[in-house]
């Protein structure tokens, strides 16, 4: 009679153990939702510092006086005004900073020139950029920014061509000569062009 009880209760708790199983699986096997907030962080390259040699249809090559030159307020864009002299080609040298949280690639430069007339883009037949492998600090030591004249332009072992991936907290140089036939009175202006990340599209 025992193994009888035995057989009954045995049959009643498996049958009470499914029937608890039946809600619980019913309530894993509907849609789970969840809400996840993801924020994406975009990249933002600045100009921390520039350097500017001008070079005059006279030959005469100088320095350009800080007056001179003046940054977008995202420190994204740099005006070099040309005064009333004419002049054959601009140095531009930029210190790109990555001071935030993700890598940017620099992919290019847009060059243009605006003066009294309009802006007009300049073509990649009309500018050369001179790249160099980005670093943590001590750009001033560098043989590429350190004591320039015009003439020593460009220092070697740039690289070849953009995209430059900056990580965060590293800078690199670009020295960029723009051929300006003459070009007077009105503002040469660079703009970085950039993206988030380290793949360039």
């Amino acid at each position: 009679m025992l193994g009888l009880v035995y057989a009954y209760v045995k049959y009643v708790l498996l049958f009470l153990l499914l029937i608890m199983l039946i809600p619980v699986t019913a309530l894993w096997s509907n849609t789970l939702r969840v809400n996840v907030l993801v924020t994406v962080k975009q990249a933002d390259l600045d100009i921390g510092s520039w350097r500017v040699f001008v070079k005059y249809a006279c030959d005469v090559c100088r320095g350009i006086e800080d007056g001179y030159v003046n940054l977008s307020e995202d420190k994204d864009t740099i005006y070099v005004y040309l005064d009333s002299i004419a002049t054959k080609y601009v140095w531009v040298g930029l210190v790109i900073e990555n001071s935030h949280e993700v890598p940017a690639t620099l992919e290019d430069l847009q060059v243009s020139f605006t003066n009294s007339s309009g802006t007009y883009e300049l073509s990649v037949d009309n500018y050369t950029i001179y790249a160099y492998e980005p670093i943590k600090e001590g750009v001033g030591n560098k043989p590429y920014w350190g004591e320039l004249d015009c003439d020593d332009l460009p220092i070697q072992d740039y690289l070849t061509e953009l995209p430059v991936v900056i990580d965060s907290g590293w800078k690199a140089v670009l020295w960029v000569k723009v051929d300006t036939h003459e070009l007077s009175n009105g503002d040469l202006t660079l703009k970085l062009i950039y993206s988030t990340g380290s793949n360039s599209t």
